[in-house]
Parts: structure tokens; C-alpha cells; sequence
């Protein structure tokens, strides 16, 4: 059977793909830059070229396909448009469930995120907690999540699994150098008090998950939060990153988020409809004062989804990647 993976020349689609081929499965992939494959190492047989909003191009992908791993979209890029996250998060998702129920695909799982849960408060969000989107990206990626379930439940489709990644981590990963460049040093100045929580994923054990989401029968319909064993504060992995990089004795200075988070909103209204970068944006602030705290027991108990690579461990392999590519010292 032939399965089909969008967002290969990225992250997460990437090492997904690499699982893939490495088990003997037949892989096509959906690239809009097919040349990008080989720069990450990838060699598949079966490319086709296209973008995730072309329905030209997902319905040529999607023939013959027994499922599909849907992993492209935007992430938060400040400067892109509502209507293009709108076009990639949600359309998208639409255009790919229309051409899978057409071309009798079995099952389709669908990359969504457990920032649609927003700011955590109380005990650790699990799948049944209320989605609170925060911004563009969240509102978006909430949309299609419920778009992917709701066609699920309604029947008469291709079987629907949606994955809720925690923040993935592992070499390759380029989105969390800025933390391990924060850290990596003696001082550290840190916005707010350091308590909020970051629960993480290692891309590996992420890998599995989807790999169990395509396979694990009697489960259409359902979400799945996907996170570690473990899940640390945020003065916590700063440490830790510390440690690993060259710098026990750290010392943090804490600085008061509320004025600089005001700021990043005010830059932001300013900047993203001139199309431009803000200098400072709410995401960026938002990331020292949310809590980020998953459950992840539904994945335990109906995937059989067990984390294999503890904190210590992931964050050495990426601390080492990052060291060999020359993003910290």
C-alpha cells in the first residue's frame, strides 16, 4: 500500500518520511519544492510536485493512496497574512479530506498542535480541555483540527486521526536554537519568573506516534495529545541547557513580562499589516509566560503510545546537532 506524506522537505515531515521508507513502506511525498528532498536526505521514489493548497495538485497526489500523513502548513510566520494561515490551516485540510474520500483513502492523519489549547491553567490540559486559541496560527490550526474531526464523525469518509504535537525538539529542528542560545550561557535574563511549564516532544518519539495514529485500528474520530515523560519548568530546561552547554553555574536575572508584552502587541499592529517582521511580537513573549502542561494518558492507553527518549538524553542529542551546525558555541 502507498502512503502519502505532505510536508516532507520540513521538520517533522521529514523525519517522518525517513521512519517510513527506513520500515519498507512505499512512500509518495507532496512536495512544492521537490529539490529540497535531497538536501535533507530523502530519497523517494514517488514525488509529487505541488503545493497543499493546489486541489489539482492534492488530487493528483492522493490517487491510489491508502493514507495519507497530513504534516504541511504554515507555522507562526508574523509577516504572512489571516488569509493565507486561513488558506494553508484550514482550506487545505478541506481540499485533502474532499480528494481522500473521493479516491477511497482509508485513513488520513492530521498534524494539528496543542496550542489550540492555549495558556494551560490548573492541572495539565488533556484532550478534552477547552480549545482556547490565542492568536492567528492557533485559531487556524483550531479550525482545521475541528474540520479533520468533524468529518471523521460524520461518516461516510476516509477514518480521521488528529495528533496534537507538544513543542517537538531533536537535531534537525531549527525553531528552538533561540532557547538553547539564551541558555547556553552564564547569565541569563529571562522574562517573568521562569514557573510556566514546557512539556516537549523528541522528534523520534513523535515519529512513532503518527507511525501508531496510521495503524492502531478503532480509533477514527479521536484527537490525540503527543508529549514526553517528562515536563519541566521553563527555569528548569534552561538550566538543563545550561549544564549540557558549558554553564552549571548559571545565573538568571528575571525581568517583569507585562510591559514587554504590551510592547510586542503594539509592534505587532503596526508592522504586520505593512507586511514586515515586527521586531518584537506577542509569540515571542507569550513563550516565558504560558503554561505548557500536557496529559498524555488517552495516547498511552489507546495508541500504546509510550516516550522513549527522556529530557536529558534529547536535549544532549540536540545540544551536540546544534554545536556540529554551528548555532551555539
Amino acid at each position: 500500500m502507498t502512503v502519502l506524506v505532505t510536508g516532507a522537505t520540513g521538520f517533522i515531515g521529514g523525519a517522518l518520511t525517513h521512519h517510513l521508507l527506513a520500515a519498507g513502506e512505499r512512500v509518495r511525498v507532496l512536495a512544492r519544492e521537490p529539490e529540497k528532498l535531497a538536501r535533507a536526505g530523502l530519497s523517494v521514489a514517488e514525488v509529487s510536485r505541488g503545493d497543499i493548497t493546489d486541489a489539482a495538485a492534492v488530487e493528483r497526489a492522493v490517487a491510489g493512496v491508502d493514507t495519507v500523513y497530513a504534516i504541511a502548513g504554515t507555522f507562526r510566520e508574523p509577516s504572512l497574512s489571516d488569509e493565507r494561515y486561513r488558506e494553508v490551516n484550514v482550506e487545505a485540510v478541506r481540499l485533502m479530506l474532499e480528494a481522500a474520500q473521493r479516491h477511497g483513502v482509508r485513513r488520513v492523519v492530521h498534524c494539528s498542535t496543542v496550542g489550540i489549547h492555549g495558556n494551560v491553567t490548573g492541572a495539565p490540559a488533556n484532550e478534552a480541555t477547552p480549545i482556547r486559541p490565542e492568536g492567528i496560527y492557533e485559531i487556524t490550526k483550531a479550525a482545521g483540527d475541528q474540520l479533520a474531526l468533524d468529518r471523521a464523525r460524520r461518516g461516510g469518509g476516509p477514518e480521521v486521526v488528529v495528533i496534537r504535537p507538544a513543542p517537538v525538539y531533536g537535531p534537525g529542528d531549527t525553531r528552538l536554537v533561540k532557547l538553547f542560545k539564551l541558555a547556553a550561557r552564564d547569565r541569563v535574563i529571562l522574562l517573568g519568573d521562569g514557573s510556566p511549564h514546557y512539556h516537549m516532544i523528541f522528534i523520534d518519539d513523535l515519529v512513532e506516534a503518527f507511525r501508531l495514529a496510521g495503524t492502531t485500528p478503532g480509533i477514527s474520530g479521536e484527537a490525540f495529545i503527543i508529549a514526553g515523560n517528562e515536563c519541566p519548568t521553563l527555569g528548569e530546561l534552561i538550566h538543563k541547557i545550561g549544564r549540557l552547554t558549558g554553564h552549571p553555574e548559571q545565573k538568571i536575572l528575571k525581568l517583569p513580562a507585562g510591559p514587554v508584552l504590551a510592547l510586542s502587541d503594539l509592534c505587532e499592529r503596526i508592522c504586520r499589516p505593512l507586511g514586515i517582521d515586527p521586531p518584537i511580537y506577542r509569540r515571542r513573549v507569550e513563550f516565558f509566560v504560558n503554561n505548557r502542561a500536557y496529559d498524555i494518558t488517552k495516547a498511552r492507553t489507546r495508541l500504546g503510545f509510550q516516550p522513549r527518549i527522556g529530557l536529558d538524553e534529547g536535549l544532549a542529542r540536540t545540544a551536540s546537532w546544534y554545536k556540529e551546525e554551528g548555532f551555539i558555541a
